[in-house]
């Protein structure tokens, strides 16, 4: 901190400690022409930290002369405007498409520190920073994961090991045309991956599974709050955090056994009932009946005729 710094901030220090009411009027001040620009809403007083966890991360500038509509007014002049400007300890101004997840929300009477060029403003403080968002035509909406791209699903946030040999997926790859999910997912399933770990809003990590125990490297949701450089509307994970998606490993067994188990029942039971009824109609009463009728017809009329002849040719000879 140098010294101009430091005598600025002792000289206001007497008059900066606002009650609630006089910080409202303070933060309200749409006649005031060194407020927030149209469009601007105040949300709050969080907490920052330096440098990799900063609450805003994505641009930042230092003017001594600083006010809520020289932050506003930077931020919202790229190319795709930023969603939160926050102003901070009276002179320093930070931009992003979301409120890092680090930060914490605390009472808006502790951001009590006066705007460089206006202390009629306040301008965050020690390390807390005023936010506001933007409204305006035209901005995208806030970043997000999403549930499920291609064949990959969204597992959740998890932590990385920077600077070490055992980070979390062990392959990393270049997106062609810059890092969103979509780029990562599709590079690593193309590269025969499937899991894709999305890091510091510009990274893509590939792997077949966590190097690290699962119960070592689970993180908060919130954690990973970084938006895609490439798609300011998707999250690309953050500082030592990755945004994972996998592919599921096919479901086969559970499935099976009820379809092999359901044909014996079936084939079996039927079966049976159909030949037990063909016997009784083919076999024990149609033989007997047919077979003993015609001996009696035959041998009993050629002995009646052989016997009645003798008497006749014997009377007449006489």
């Amino acid at each position: 901190m140098s010294f101009a710094r430091l005598a600025l901030f002792a000289s206001f220090l007497s008059g900066s400690l606002a009650l609630p009411s006089e910080l409202s009027q303070r933060q309200a001040a749409a006649t005031n022409p060194n407020a927030a620009l149209p469009g601007w809403t105040f949300v709050g007083c969080f907490t920052d930290a330096a440098p990799a966890t900063r609450t805003l991360q994505e641009h930042t500038i230092t003017n001594p002369g600083m006010t809520p509509l020289l932050c506003t007014e930077f931020c919202g002049n790229f190319t795709t405007p930023l969603n939160f400007a926050g102003t901070e300890f009276t002179d320093e101004c930070f931009c992003d498409f979301n409120i890092q997840g680090t930060a914490v929300k605390v009472n808006d009477t502790l951001c009590n520190f006066p705007c460089g060029g206006d202390s009629t403003l306040t301008c965050g403080g020690a390390s807390l920073i005023s936010i506001f968002q933007n409204n305006n035509t035209g901005v995208g909406p806030l970043p997000t994961n999403k549930a499920k791209v291609g064949n990959f699903t969204f597992d959740g946030c998890f932590k990385d090991v920077d600077g070490t040999d055992t980070r979390t997926l062990l392959e990393s790859f270049t997106v062609q045309g810059g890092v969103t999910i979509e780029g990562c997912t599709g590079t690593c399933l193309a590269n025969g991956f499937t899991f894709a770990g999305l890091e510091f809003g510009e990274e893509c990590w590939c792997g077949n599974g966590f190097n690290l125990p699962l119960a070592n490297i689970t993180a908060p949701l919130g954690d990973c709050s970084r938006a895609c450089e490439a798609n300011p509307t998707e999250l690309c994970g953050a500082a030592n955090r990755l945004s994972v998606y996998s592919i599921p490993p096919p479901v086969v067994s559970s499935s099976a056994p009820p379809t092999t188990s359901a044909p014996p029942p079936t084939t079996s039971t039927t079966a049976k009932p159909s030949t037990t009824a063909v016997p009784p109609t083919t076999s024990t009463t149609s033989k007997p009946p047919t077979t003993t009728a015609p001996p009696p017809t035959t041998s009993t009329t050629a002995k009646t005729t052989a016997t009645s002849a003798p008497p006749t040719t014997t009377t007449k000879a006489a």
